[in-house]
């Protein structure tokens, strides 16, 4: 997939980082010089300095051919617009951070705006899930009360301490996206193990919660 990011900060950092592991195609827009910089060192890929919602800018980075278009810069009025602008120029989704959740989802609609992204729910991990992977979650849904995002804590007899967590067998319409250790936010690869004393971070469609519990609770 070709995937472009408007926003250099530490989600757009580690997004682009994750969706490079994956083997697809990123390019970064980002205001900042300095941001611009680092990213396009750090992860080898090709950094734009620019204003996301400049439709020239856009344009160059070649929008209009984009898969997912994603706006991550910390203002909901700036990102309101790059999903606009990017869905007229022909973008197939976009996914946009908005910080207030009481935004009518008929006008995001509107804007172009396909998967709402919380802050509370800005796991990079997970919105990677989301972009790639669309069949199996849709962050649009917690904003309809369609899903839930559960945090397990793994106690020391929990049957989930020491298990990978490729191995994790969880009903279909979840996916572990995160796990907390010692108040830090890791973004699990699939041979970690589960380590006691965690939490793990778990997204989940409504129907399937209870069913979520059960299996790692």
């Amino acid at each position: 997939m070709y995937i472009v990011i408007v926003g250099a900060g530490n989600l757009g950092y580690y997004l682009a980082q994750i969706l490079l592991d994956e083997d697809h195609d990123v390019v970064v827009v980002e205001k900042q010089e300095d941001k611009c910089r680092k990213i396009s060192q750090d992860l080898d890929l090709v950094a734009t300095k620019g204003d996301g919602t400049e439709p020239k800018v856009l344009e160059k980075v070649g929008v209009a051919t984009a898969d997912a278009v994603v706006a991550l810069t910390n203002q909901d009025e700036t990102n309101m617009v790059i999903s606009l602008l990017a869905k007229q120029l022909g973008a197939k989704s976009v996914a946009t951070r908005l910080s207030k959740i009481e935004y009518d989802e008929a006008i995001l609609k509107r804007l172009g705006i396909d998967i709402v992204i919380h802050p509370e729910a800005a796991a990079a991990g997970y919105i990677a899930e989301l972009l790639t992977k669309p069949d199996v979650l849709d962050l649009a849904f917690i904003s309809r009360g369609e899903a839930e995002i559960m945090e397990i804590k793994i106690k020391k007899d929990s049957k989930l301490v020491g298990q990978k967590i490729g191995e994790v067998e969880h009903p279909a319409g979840s996916a572990i996206v995160a796990i907390y250790e010692n108040e830090n936010m890791i973004i699990p690869e699939p041979d970690m193990k589960i380590p006691e004393g965690a939490k793990i971070l778990v997204l989940a469609k409504t129907e399937v919660a209870n069913k979520v519990r059960k299996a790692l609770i």
